[in-house]
């Protein structure tokens, strides 16, 4: 169901309370009432509302109940509540449960319109500030990642037209912009890839996964980027190594942590070792200059003092962890107002 006007729902068991809350608030907004918890609860679950006034005492579920599982419906639904049944350990327990204010019996005409246009403020921010997010991806997607396709495309025209004939110095400034490109373009997938996850819609892929060649293909990027910064490049990780995990995920988390690496090393080397153990791999990514460790044995650039090592490392299991299905929340607690 949709409307321009906000939605409200009155809950209360006394017919004369509900009435007198539906003239009052009708002509701003749509007001449906319910004359018990439960069919509050079942109204909530099949429409959305934007508020919802609340009696603390009613036949049936009390209050506070309807208030903790209206939340877990609907997380932003503003709660007023409004009773005359209550005391001070009440207010407490509905202002934990986020309800938006207390009121009691008999209430003010005034006061409730003000609190309900003040419910209504909050809730229209909270959609503005969860739109942000939304609108930033969009911006990211469409304003940055195709105009940096766009560019990648037109630097490899120009490498690859045949008929011109490019000194160095512009070879120079095409490999500038293949990799400048290229690496904002990663963290502009990095970025909407870490969104994703946020949202839980992306999708999980398992398969066997083959760590020395995934760790080849990460070298074969980051590599010539720590030579330009002349630091040291070596990777260790056994041929024969494989998993079952989703290769796609792995190499986005080893590639990140890897890049950091690069990026953030002074002098010395960057370091990649792969080994197997009872229950899985680790993957440890060292940089800097741990000062006569093998690890990291190329020497420092003589006009650039040694840095610290740092390690950092990843464990993956052999086989994948079995996802526990979510239960359902409890709500079989004593009821506080029964």
């Amino acid at each position: 169901m949709t409307t321009d006007r906000p939605r409200i729902l009155i809950v209360d068991d006394e017919r004369g309370v509900r009435e007198s809350l539906r003239a009052l608030l009708n002509r701003e907004c749509e007001v449906l009432t319910a004359a018990t918890g439960d069919e509050a609860l079942e109204m909530l679950a099949r429409d959305p509302f934007d508020i919802m006034t609340l009696d603390l005492k009613m036949p049936g579920t009390s209050g506070i109940r309807v208030l903790e599982r209206a939340k877990q419906i609907d997380p932003d639904l503003e709660v007023l509540i409004i009773t005359g049944y209550g005391s001070f350990d009440t207010a407490v327990q509905g202002l934990r449960f986020r309800a938006f204010d207390y009121i009691a019996k008999p209430f003010d005409c005034d006061q409730v319109r003000r609190l309900v246009q003040v419910a209504l403020g909050r809730r229209a921010a909270v959609r503005r500030l969860k739109a942000a997010p939304e609108q930033l991806l969009s911006t990211l997607s469409h304003e940055l990642r195709t105009p940096l396709n766009v560019i990648m495309g037109y630097s490899a025209m120009l490498r690859d037209e045949g008929e011109l004939t490019l000194t160095t110095d512009q070879r120079r400034v095409l490999d500038r912009i293949d990799e400048n490109s290229t690496n904002l373009l990663g963290y502009v997938e990095t970025m909407l890839y870490v969104a994703e996850l946020d949202r839980g819609v992306v999708p999980v892929a398992v398969g066997p996964v083959r760590v020395g060649e995934a760790l080849t293909r990460l070298g074969a990027d980051l590599e010539p980027r720590a030579r330009a910064k002349e630091l040291g490049w070596r990777l260790e990780a056994p041929a024969d190594l494989v998993i079952a995990s989703d290769g796609d995920k792995l190499f986005r988390l080893v590639r990140t942590l890897a890049d950091n690496a690069v990026r953030f090393t002074a002098a010395g080397a960057v370091v990649l070792v792969a080994w197997p153990g009872p229950d899985g791999i680790t993957i440890e990514i060292v940089s800097g200059s741990p000062g006569g460790s093998s690890a990291c044995s190329a020497a420092p650039s003589p006009s650039r003092p040694a840095a610290p090592a740092r390690r950092v490392s990843c464990a993956f299991p052999t086989s994948p962890p079995r996802t526990p299905s979510r239960a359902a929340p409890r709500l079989d607690t004593p009821d506080p107002l029964r």
